[in-house]
């Protein structure tokens, strides 16, 4: 909700309890508009249309420039969540292979070429 429909629904909460009509003036209801709003009956009727449409207030009649209204339900914000800092990626550098590692793979490649190479020679060799 903006800031225009939390100031007309804190205005009507505190002069009506929940399920109670309390009739309205639209002067008494554009003078809780925010600092800097536009104070126009065209604004505050589509105020109390979406506070209607949301299900924060009952709208039984509209005369002229007096409102009938109930409010049903209070507005209670959502808790903001906290945004979990980025982190850098960070670049994760490629090992460096060391003589100790490559003399492993060389002794099991020069291992597994010569059990290859016995294999061939004892089937061939009958």
């Amino acid at each position: 909700m903006d800031r225009i429909c939390i100031a007309v629904l804190e205005k009507i909460l505190s002069l009506s309890a929940l399920g109670r009509y309390v009739v309205f003036s639209e002067d008494e209801l554009l003078d809780c508009f925010p600092e800097g709003e536009e104070k126009k009956e065209g604004v505050l009727k589509n105020v109390l249309k979406s506070l209607k449409e949301e299900g924060f207030i009952d709208l039984k009649y509209s005369s002229g420039n007096l409102f009938c209204i109930a409010p049903l339900k209070e507005y209670t914000p959502l808790p903001e969540l906290p945004i979990p800092a980025e982190k850098p990626a960070e670049e994760k550098k490629p090992e460096r292979l060391g003589f100790k590692e490559f003399l492993w793979a060389f002794a099991g490649g020069a291992l597994g070429s010569l059990i290859v190479g016995l294999a061939f020679v004892l089937t061939n060799a009958f």
